[in-house]
């Protein structure tokens, strides 16, 4: 199916079920005006395409594809979009293997390939400002230290067996930072004692994963425009030191930590925080206690899947700011948080499999307590 534009584009939105799973037949009819070009569900962008971009699309500045090519291999002509300042390649099984834009984002969502391996070019995207990637390894080495102007940072499935001491210089050098979510996964082999002697070559080796963060990861002191942070990875505890966090962070979100301590007693030290989440694990404790005069401007506060988290304790004078409570999935709180009810201005509070005890026993009750229950519950 052709297309003839009778006016002058600038921005292109392709869908799958129009041009037969082929983008050359859009790009073919459009004109060197176009600046935003996005493809949705598998379209196949081949080298006539390719070559199409580079010789009459100069000036584009947004593509994002989705391809369902097995091995995306993005061509070396891709650096000739100068003005590319958004990249967006999404496969099922996609395995970026060259990157030589400037000013993009490049992100790699892949449901096959675990990581992401191979050369990739990255310390040659100076003016970068967003990058989500899958970890591999492309992180040994420091070239991400390079990228001076990221603004955003995301990397996935980051196997300590590339994780060196070059790859956490290279974070501590991004001072621009203002968003950085970091997931990381131990990747350790077992071997039986008979591997171990030689006897046994064929099919004995287990592979096994383990979140972790390693102790590795350097203090943000000097990571002043960093205002979200996000971290999945088992580590045995929070520092203690105010300077390894953020200056101004105002967002945290903690995965899969299996903090054995209260992290309350040394979050409460960061008084800019406004939404914070513990989830899947973070905390592996039974109690957690909100002090007096802690988190003061906290508005959001999100807690799920902490199965063995059994109380919460708002001391008076604690969270006089938060609006937003959310507690899913934690199976043994079977009572609401010990102050709750003193948020004076809490004005929503959401329960999945959680403190169900303490409302019906409210509910029973009735009275103003039960009042104010119904008003902010949703």
């Amino acid at each position: 199916m052709g297309f003839t534009f009778l006016v002058s584009i600038h921005r292109l939105v392709i869908h799958q079920n129009l041009i037969d799973n082929n983008i050359s037949q859009c790009l073919h009819n459009s004109n060197s005006q176009l600046r935003s070009l996005v493809s949705f569900n598998g379209t196949t962008i081949g080298k006539q395409s390719w070559g199409y971009l580079r010789e009459h699309i100069k000036l584009l500045t947004v593509l994002n594809i989705e391809d369902r090519s097995v091995n995306h291999v993005l061509p070396p002509t891709i650096g000739e979009l100068i003005h590319l300042k958004f990249l967006g390649i999404k496969g099922h099984g996609s395995k970026l293997r060259h990157l030589q834009c400037r000013n993009c984002k490049i992100s790699s969502q892949s449901r096959i390939s675990k990581y992401v391996n191979g050369y990739l070019g990255v310390e040659q995207l100076s003016n970068l400002q967003t990058l989500a990637l899958n970890g591999g390894s492309w992180l040994e080495g420091d070239d991400l230290g390079k990228l001076t102007q990221l603004w955003s940072l995301e990397l996935k499935r980051c196997s300590t067996l590339y994780l060196k001491t070059e790859f956490f210089k290279s974070i501590a050098k991004l001072n621009a930072l203002q968003s950085l979510h970091l997931s990381f996964l131990e990747e350790h082999t077992k071997k039986t004692l008979v591997n171990c002697l030689g006897l046994v070559h064929e099919k004995k080796n287990v592979t096994h994963h383990n979140k972790t963060l390693l102790p590795g990861l350097m203090p943000f002191l000097y990571h002043s425009y960093l205002y979200d942070l996000f971290l999945n990875g088992k580590f045995e505890k929070l520092s203690e030191k105010i300077e390894f966090y953020p200056p101004n962070p105002l967002q945290l979100s903690l995965w899969e930590c299996k903090l054995t301590d209260d992290p309350m007693m040394i979050l409460k030290k960061l008084p800019l925080l406004q939404f914070l989440e513990l989830d899947s694990n973070a905390y592996v404790g039974k109690k957690m206690v909100c002090f007096s005069g802690g988190f003061l401007r906290l508005k959001l506060f999100e807690l799920y899947k902490l199965p063995k988290l059994e109380e919460l304790m708002v001391e008076k004078g604690a969270m006089r700011s938060l609006k937003t409570l959310k507690i899913y999935c934690c199976y043994r709180m079977k009572k609401l948080p010990h102050g709750l009810l003193q948020l004076t201005n809490l004005e929503k509070l959401s329960l999945i499999e959680s403190c169900y005890e303490s409302v019906n026993e409210i509910e029973e009750v009735g009275g103003e307590d039960w009042d104010k229950l119904c008003k902010i519950m949703c």
